[in-house]
């Protein structure tokens, strides 16, 4: 039987990538469902809707009737990531763009097999502060406003009765690229550099908690989601998906530095929301100097609060350390090393000019 694959918020960290790893999956048809047109070539036929609009959610639901497979990594961001995190505004918002698109979607969709939910740490409180070390995908949940809990418990009821299963993945900090994402961090990391080096400054690391980090490649977590949409065991199941690994920024930041031929001196404790305020004239120097895409430093980096996140500025010092274990257990087995992980993704955006070698 064949398979259709329909992403939603497929311009996104997640889909992006999911959508070129199926690329070559000649048994799965691609649906692709974002707010952005791509700037990319594929085969993926692309949709676009407002998912906080149910009208228009009901409109374009016709044209999804072959989906057999969802893949759910579509999200509405605040301003102010991690205080807007908590804001049941904002957990409303995101559950009800899920259900104005599934409700229609499920009804039309006959051959509908298993729907994949995207999550992620703040599943266990990572927004309001620590959680248990390593936690567990069988962890109780925080008491913290969160709408993976709601999206969950919808999709959950939803499914009573129906021939369709669910999937919740959980990565630690995804590392890859997308154009106008806020969920970005690695884009951050990468036009601070630039922008540091052009005005003829060291790289300085500018988090402050010396803590172990996780985190999970974008095309490692691909891998799991084709693994976790066929696998009969998966069906209704729940998987924190990591590279297998920890690292630490004090190791890593020397070889950051070494890639974009830079002096790297002592850190320097810094919020890069303020201080990148105003360097939109320095990227387009940039842009101009290497011949990069002529993106706009906002459409690279929308929101410095990720990367500021990411990099550890003034959050807990206490590791944020999830376990993979279940997900082994249950047969996916892939890994990666994180340093590697960072390293290689700045060479793929370097290659594609989209910041300077």
């Amino acid at each position: 039987m064949s398979a259709e694959l329909l992403i939603v918020g497929a311009s996104g960290v997640v889909g992006r990538t999911v959508l070129r790893h199926f690329e070559a999956k000649t048994a799965w048809g691609l649906t692709g469902l974002s707010r952005r047109k791509p700037d990319f070539a594929s085969r993926c036929r692309f949709l676009s809707t407002d998912l906080a609009d149910p009208a228009a959610c009901e409109a374009i639901a016709e044209q999804l009737s072959h989906v057999t497979h969802v893949l759910y990594c579509a999200n509405s961001e605040p301003d102010h990531l991690l205080s807007g995190w908590l804001r049941m505004d904002h957990v409303e918002a995101n559950v009800t763009m899920l259900r104005n698109l599934f409700d229609p979607l499920r009804r039309r969709a006959r051959d509908l097999r298993r729907v994949i939910l995207m999550q992620g740490t703040k599943a266990y409180g990572a927004a309001a502060g620590t959680f248990k070390i390593p936690a567990k995908e069988d962890d109780p949940r925080s008491l913290a406003p969160n709408f993976y809990y709601g999206q969950e418990d919808y999709i959950r009821a939803a499914q009573a009765g129906s021939d369709w299963s669910w999937v919740a993945l959980r990565p630690q900090f995804v590392c890859g690229f997308a154009l106008g994402s806020p969920m970005n961090g690695l884009s951050g990391v990468a036009a601070y550099a630039a922008i540091s080096r052009e005005l003829g400054l060291p790289l300085r690391f500018p988090g402050t908690a010396p803590r172990i980090h996780e985190a999970t490649d974008a095309r490692l977590l691909a891998q799991a989601i084709e693994w976790v949409a066929t696998a009969p065991q998966c069906a209704n199941e729940t998987f924190n998906i990591v590279n297998g690994d920890c690292y630490t920024w004090d190791s890593l930041w020397p070889k950051i530095a070494r890639l974009f031929d830079m002096e790297w001196a002592p850190p320097a404790p810094a919020r890069l929301a303020r201080i990148m305020v105003g360097k939109d004239d320095v990227w387009r120097r940039i842009v101009t100097r290497h011949d990069l895409r002529p993106y706009t430093l906002a459409e690279l980096v929308p929101n410095w609060g990720m990367t500021d996140y990411a990099l550890g500025y003034k959050v807990p010092e206490q590791p944020m350390i999830v376990s993979g274990l279940k997900a082994r257990r249950f047969g996916f087995d892939a890994c990666m090393d994180s340093e590697e992980m960072y390293l290689d993704w700045l060479r793929i955006l370097q290659d594609e000019r989209i910041i300077p070698t």
